[in-house]
């Protein structure tokens, strides 16, 4: 029986590198990012692997915020991919209709809004006694063989993601705060106070 193989869809990883302008891949970081699956001097392939979609982020996070600690680089850019992401093709298409739907409704179609850029990742939402959101990414399970111990999700890159879409929608929360989590943990739950 064959394992189901985690990806990430081209048009997200070439939302990633509109975030750097071609120039600014010195040949050091052209060979990297070769070396892990990407070749900067070709077209996009329709998806990537997970190891090669943290390897890029890392890469790009590094050009874009060199004094950044990783972590905060990492949520930069997930921050900003949503805007990126937005003027593509497939995400003005998801984004205009979270937009028409409202932050409350768009909560239930998360997981949808994933599966246009991945095919392992689903979502869930809640409201806490409260009334702050707690969200949860989840890599589904018929993708945790494949991954094996490597953690399907960089929560870091995720809470920015979240946290540019909650934005993007008009949500009324604060930034979501990670809750904690083991390092391979194929799962990360953020929660948002309320404005």
């Amino acid at each position: 029986m064959s394992q189901k193989e985690p990806v990430v869809f081209s048009q997200v990883v070439e939302s990633l590198f509109k975030l750097v302008e071609k120039e600014r891949f010195d040949s050091d970081k052209r060979k990297r990012l070769k070396a892990i699956g990407i070749d900067l001097d070709q077209p996009f392939l329709v998806a990537y692997s997970v190891p090669t979609w943290f390897g890029a982020v890392g890469v790009c996070a590094e050009i874009l915020y060199p004094d950044l600690p990783i972590e905060q680089a990492r949520y930069r850019i997930g921050r900003e991919l949503v805007d990126t992401f937005g003027r593509t093709g497939m995400g003005r298409a998801v984004f205009v209709m979270f937009r028409m739907l409202g932050w409350a409704s768009s909560l239930s179609r998360i997981t949808r809004g994933l599966q246009s850029g991945t095919n392992f990742l689903s979502a869930q939402t809640r409201f806490l006694p409260n009334g702050s959101l707690e969200v949860s990414f989840e890599v589904q399970p018929e993708f945790h063989a494949a991954l094996g111990a490597q953690s399907g999700i960089d929560p870091y890159f995720m809470n920015g993601n979240m946290d540019g879409m909650m934005a993007l929608v008009g949500a009324p929360f604060h930034p979501g705060v990670l809750q904690p989590r083991e390092p391979s943990s194929q799962r990360a739950v953020y929660v948002l106070r309320r404005k």
